[in-house]
């Protein structure tokens, strides 16, 4: 029996997928699913599935992302999209299986059937040289000048960035909090792009927009996965509605 994991952000893909595992797929078993990424780095280390279907874009973490925090990677990696990308080319070159969404059932027995051959083969997906491929952005680095050190950190590990005068104080995944010899200006100008996907909601706030768990509309504050709340000024309401798809 092999045991497998859904890790997807719309929960009509879970639905979809484990309705389609239920009636065709025998010898696979459902152990757990969630549409949030981070939950899924931690269902991963607990559960030790044999397969894990992933999606690839996801609004807090990406599948790729996903991928480097783990330390647990002895499963078949299945990817799902609803998108044909230049990421299927990477997958491809790496001998990894994906998806396609609307999921065809004799497309999901065939990929199931692959990694039940690649297991007893014992063979392994080498998820680093997938990582390469796929492109150095993803793991960029930032330098962070503190009084007393330069700390260097991934830029997607951060979470949340607040002003503190002529400091800044960034906020890690780790809930590590640093203190930064930079305004917050000098990181808007810096982490505010459409390659890293960070918006300033506020004068003295700049957030990660992968980490957005929910939005607030009376208390007019955005929370982010680690449930802080950052307010949003009114000047940034229409920009940040609009990222959120909401008129």
């Amino acid at each position: 029996m092999l045991r497998a994991i859904i890790i997807d952000d719309e929960k009509k893909g879970i639905n979809s997928l484990r309705l389609l595992l239920e009636k065709y797929a025998d010898g696979v078993k459902l152990v757990a699913e969630t549409t949030d990424p981070v939950e899924g780095i931690t269902l991963i280390e607990d559960y030790r599935p044999e397969i894990v279907f992933l999606d690839i874009r996801m609004p807090n973490l990406s599948g790729f992302e996903l991928l480097e925090r783990l330390t647990y990677r002895d499963f078949s990696l299945i990817f799902t999209t609803a998108h044909q990308e230049f990421a299927i080319k990477a997958i491809k070159n790496e001998a990894l299986d994906y998806l396609l969404k609307p999921i065809d059932h004799l497309d999901l027995l065939n990929a199931i059937e692959r990694a039940r051959k690649k297991r007893a083969s014992g063979g392994m997906d080498d998820y680093k040289k997938l990582l390469e491929q796929i492109g150095p952005t993803r793991s960029q680095k930032i330098s962070l000048p503190g009084r007393e050190k330069v700390e260097y950190v991934n830029i997607s590990d951060i979470v949340r960035l607040e002003s503190d005068s002529n400091y800044t104080s960034v906020y890690t995944l780790k809930s590590e909090k640093i203190l930064v010899s930079k305004t917050i200006g000098d990181f808007e100008d810096q982490l505010c792009t459409d390659e890293h996907q960070f918006m300033r909601v506020h004068q003295s706030h700049i957030i990660n927009l992968r980490y957005v768990k929910k939005f607030l509309k009376e208390e007019g504050e955005i929370v982010l996965v680690n449930d802080h709340q950052t307010p949003l000024s009114k000047n940034k309401k229409e920009g940040f509605m609009k990222w959120l798809g909401v008129k």
